[in-house]
C-alpha cells in the first residue's frame, strides 16, 4: 500500500518537475474497503461509465460538498476531499475546454456537420454530438440531396432530440441548407458584392419573376431583368442567370434580386474585350428607336447607338418607314466608344460614308422668293413638313393656311405640292414654306 501510494505522488511530482527530495510529505490516503468497491461496481452503466447520477442518489446522507475546491461554474460541486481534489478537477475542467464535443442540441438549431452514411432512406450526420443526427431522405429536397456524397460537410437543421418513443435525433439538410442560404444570401444583399446562379422559374403578371437560388424562392422585379426594357417579358421565363442580391423585402418576407447589377458589373471588363477588337462586326438586339437613330444591346450588357447617317441603305429604309421594332436583331461595328455608358456603333464602312452636300446644292442658286415642287414627309398640327432636295426639308406653318384649317385632315405623307420658298436661315438651315393655293 505503502508503494502504490508513493507511486501515485511520484507521478505528480514529474508532472509538475519536482523531484523527490522537493516534495512535501505525502498525504495518506484512506484505502477503501473491499465491500465499498464491490457497491459501486453495481453502478457501471452498459457503455463503461459509472452513473454518478445513481450514485449520490443513493449515497446522498453519505457525501458531503467540498466547498474549498474552486470551481469555474456554480453548477460544479465537488464531494472528494481527496488532497489532489483541486488539482484533478482543474485536469477535467481543462480537458472540457478543450474538447469540441457538443454538449447538447435545440430542436430548430442549424448546425454544421459531416456527412458519415447515405442509404436509400437514410443518412447521417456527425455534428460533434454524443451521437449522429439521422435524416429522413423521403422527407429531403432531392435537387438539394444531388448535390452532397458522404464526407461532405452540410449545414442541417435539428428537428428533435430522442424521445420515449424513438432511440435517435432527427435532422433535415433540406431546411439547413434552406435557412444557410437564405442568411447568405441576406448578408451577400446587405454587401452588395456577391453573384448567385438562379433559374427563372415564373413570371409574375405585372410585377416581376420568380427566381429559384439554391432552393430559395427569390423576387426580381422587372425593372431589374436586364440593362434595358425587355422587348418580351416571357422570353426569360425557364433561363438560369446570374443574380446580384439587392435587399429584403419584409412585405414579401423573400430577398430582392437584380440581374442588372451584375450586368453593370460586367461592362468594365466586356468594354477592354471590345477596345482589344475594334474592328469585328457585333450581332445585338434594337431597345428602341428615335428620329435620329436606333438604340441597341449587345454582349448582354452593353448599349449602343446607331445614327441614321450609319444605317445601311436596307436599315434606313427601314427606319423612314417605321418598320424597326423592338427585339429585332442588328449586326453592326463599335464606330466610337466615348465611355462605358455611351457607344457609337455603324453599319456603314468607313470608306463609303460621304458627306451631305444637300444644303449647299439646294441653295447655290436659290433665288428668293421661288416656287418648286416638293412631296410631303409628315405632317403636324402646328405645321407640314415638305421634301425638298436630298436631306433638307422646309416647313409651312400652320400659321400661313386660312383659319380653321386642320392640316392632317388636308395633306397627308408622300403627297406632291408646290410651296413658296420665302425665306431660309442658312445658320440653322431652315427653310420656311407657303403652300401654293392654300
Amino acid at each position: 500500500m505503502e508503494n502504490q501510494k508513493r507511486k501515485r505522488i511520484n507521478v505528480a511530482e514529474q508532472r509538475e518537475g519536482r523531484t523527490p527530495t522537493e516534495t512535501a510529505k505525502p498525504v495518506m490516503v484512506e484505502e477503501t474497503p473491499k465491500s465499498q468497491l464491490e457497491v459501486e461496481e453495481t453502478y457501471i452503466l452498459p457503455n463503461g461509465e459509472f452513473d454518478w447520477d445513481g450514485y449520490e442518489a443513493a449515497h446522498s446522507k453519505k457525501l458531503r460538498a467540498n466547498y474549498k475546491i474552486n470551481t469555474k461554474s456554480r453548477k460544479h460541486t465537488v464531494y472528494s476531499h481527496d488532497a489532489n481534489a483541486q488539482e484533478f478537477y482543474n485536469m477535467l475542467e481543462d480537458a472540457n475546454l478543450q474538447s469540441d464535443m457538443v454538449p447538447f442540441i435545440t430542436e430548430g438549431e442549424i448546425m454544421e456537420g459531416r456527412i458519415h452514411s447515405m442509404s436509400e432512406r437514410w443518412a447521417t450526420v456527425d455534428v460533434n454530438y454524443r451521437e449522429m443526427l439521422y435524416i429522413d431522405l423521403s422527407k429531403e429536397d432531392a435537387s438539394i440531396l444531388s448535390e452532397f456524397r458522404p464526407g461532405d460537410t452540410v449545414s442541417v437543421k435539428v428537428i428533435s432530440d430522442k424521445t420515449q418513443s424513438r432511440e435517435y435525433a432527427l435532422a433535415s439538410i433540406t431546411e439547413g441548407t434552406k435557412q444557410k442560404i437564405f442568411a447568405d444570401l441576406r448578408q451577400a444583399a446587405d454587401d452588395g458584392d456577391t453573384a448567385f446562379m438562379g433559374h427563372v422559374t415564373s413570371m409574375i403578371p405585372g410585377g416581376g419573376y420568380i427566381v429559384t437560388v439554391q432552393g430559395i424562392e427569390c423576387f426580381m422585379p422587372g425593372s431589374l431583368a436586364g440593362i434595358n426594357k425587355l422587348a418580351d417579358f416571357e422570353s426569360i421565363v425557364g433561363t438560369d442567370m446570374y443574380v446580384v442580391p439587392d435587399s429584403f423585402s419584409a412585405k414579401r418576407g423573400t430577398i430582392v434580386v437584380s440581374h442588372r447589377a451584375y450586368l453593370q458589373a460586367m461592362i468594365p471588363t466586356m468594354i477592354e474585350r471590345l477596345e482589344s477588337d475594334i474592328e469585328s462586326t457585333h450581332t445585338g438586339f434594337v431597345t428602341g428607336t428615335a428620329k435620329f437613330g436606333v438604340f441597341c444591346e449587345f454582349h448582354d450588357c452593353l448599349t449602343g447607338m446607331i445614327h441614321i447617317n450609319d444605317l445601311s441603305p436596307e436599315w434606313s429604309a427601314k427606319h423612314k418607314a417605321g418598320e424597326i421594332n423592338p427585339g429585332d436583331a442588328i449586326d453592326f461595328k463599335i464606330k466610337e466608344i466615348v465611355s462605358n455608358k455611351k457607344i457609337i456603333l455603324t453599319q456603314v464602312e468607313k470608306q463609303e460614308v460621304q458627306e451631305d452636300n444637300s444644303w449647299e446644292e439646294f441653295t447655290k442658286d436659290l433665288q428668293i422668293p421661288s416656287v418648286v415642287d416638293g412631296k410631303i414627309r409628315s405632317v403636324k398640327d402646328y405645321g407640314v413638313f415638305v421634301g425638298l432636295h436630298g436631306t433638307v426639308t422646309g416647313m409651312a406653318h400652320v400659321s400661313g393656311f386660312p383659319k380653321d384649317t386642320v392640316l392632317t385632315e388636308r395633306f397627308s405623307k408622300g403627297q406632291e405640292v408646290a410651296v413658296e420658298i420665302y425665306k431660309i436661315d442658312n445658320d440653322t438651315k431652315k427653310v420656311f414654306l407657303k403652300v401654293v393655293g392654300a
